[in-house]
């Protein structure tokens, strides 16, 4: 994935490089106008220079399109995005876990192509993007099964030994402390803007608990609250910064293409989160 802090951007724009067009657009506050990164126009002059991971909102705060490199129109990567977006469309979809095969014979291309393209655009492998849904499932089939072993069965995991490997590590508590809505638990939260959206982060003793993205800080607070009604939860404190300040350095240069739909970004934006925070030892 392309390297999106704002000082890659800015080296993108001074050097019209194309292959960034369709990750991010600028717009010239001098002359009113938002472009690609490859656009051939004069360079504009930095400190006129506003960074943006969508034209609307460009356009919503008063820029508007150049004639000369037509950043409104289709980018280069909507073809590869399309695709991208059909096969994890059918992944929610499918009742069991599809090959990498099974994909690439869907779109009618190699199975090396499908393997890049989600990582190019998403990040993640199909089998992770895959897991990313089995492990949401679960956190939902929680609140609602008889008991850990229906749960997991209901989401995808073929044994209570799978549950425990690959997801006990990211419940931030056991699977039934998560299904009683972490009674009892202290839960430490806090929320920071991010070029995706607003990050939730919250954490136990045990490790990380709930990371969410959202537009909305107030509706990402509701959410954690519903998730974990019967816990205790802190707002702001300094145990979450351990886990939030790496995490918010990672996100900024590892963002998905942002022509893809939203709930497809969140998805691979879960798993890679979850993999990274895995490598921060607690504290």
């Amino acid at each position: 994935m392309k390297d999106l802090h704002e000082d890659s951007m800015w080296r993108a724009v001074a050097e019209r490089d194309s292959s960034y067009d369709g990750l991010f657009f600028y717009g010239v506050s001098t002359t009113g106008v938002y472009c690609r990164p490859g656009c051939p126009a004069r360079t504009p002059r930095r400190e006129n220079v506003v960074f943006a991971f969508s034209r609307e909102w460009l356009e919503r705060a008063g820029f508007r399109p150049c004639r000369r490199c037509r950043p409104e129109m289709a980018s280069p990567n909507s073809a590869d995005a399309e695709m991208v977006v059909h096969l994890c469309r059918l992944i929610e979809q499918a009742e069991r876990t599809l090959s990498l095969k099974e994909l690439s014979q869907e779109v009618g291309v190699s199975e090396s192509t499908v393997s890049r393209l989600f990582q190019v655009a998403l990040g993640v492998t199909p089998r992770q993007y895959t897991d990313a849904l089995r492990l949401r499932r679960f956190r939902a089939a929680l609140h609602g099964a008889a008991d850990v072993a229906a749960a997991a069965f209901d989401s995808g995991y073929g044994s209570a030994r799978a549950v425990y490997d690959g997801a006990r590590g990211r419940l931030g508590m056991t699977p039934k402390t998560y299904g009683r809505r972490g009674n009892g638990v202290d839960i430490d939260y806090n929320i920071a803007a991010t070029p995706l959206g607003h990050l939730l982060v919250a954490c136990t003793s045990s490790g990380v608990c709930a990371v969410k993205l959202g537009d909305d800080p107030k509706e990402l607070e509701r959410e954690l609250e519903c998730e974990f009604a019967a816990a205790k939860l802190h707002k702001g404190t300094a145990k979450v910064d351990g886990w939030m300040t790496p995490l918010l350095d990672y996100l900024a240069g590892r963002l998905p293409w942002p022509e893809l739909p939203y709930d497809v970004r969140a998805t691979a934006f879960q798993h890679r989160v979850w993999d990274f925070l895995r490598k921060i030892p607690p504290g």
